[in-house]
């Protein structure tokens, strides 16, 4: 039989381990302002923010920003050789 003391500690550790809601939200928003999660991820995303003010300010400072600066970006193309031999050191590295 346990004390009281250790079933209380391995509630809490448990407890502590397991992330948020909020904490899940803020780890998925950059993929769904992207367009890159799956609709579990999306879904999930969605209905927490309709219901938590925070993370629905969160998202709509970080889509403002990326907008701001996506905005100011210009695509340069670049010289095929150039590409070829980044994407080679790239390989190279992993």
């Amino acid at each position: 039989m346990e004390s009281k003391f250790t079933e209380v500690y391995q509630q809490q550790a448990s407890e502590d381990s397991h992330e948020t809601d909020c904490e899940k939200v803020a780890n998925l928003l950059d993929i769904v302002i992207d367009g890159e999660a799956t609709s579990d991820q999306s879904e999930f995303f969605t209905k927490h923010i309709e219901d938590c003010v925070t993370c629905f300010e969160s998202h709509q400072k970080q889509k403002l920003l990326k907008g701001l600066i996506s905005g100011h970006l210009k695509r340069v193309i670049v010289p095929e050789r150039l590409a070829l031999s980044i994407k080679a050191k790239i390989q190279e590295t992993v």
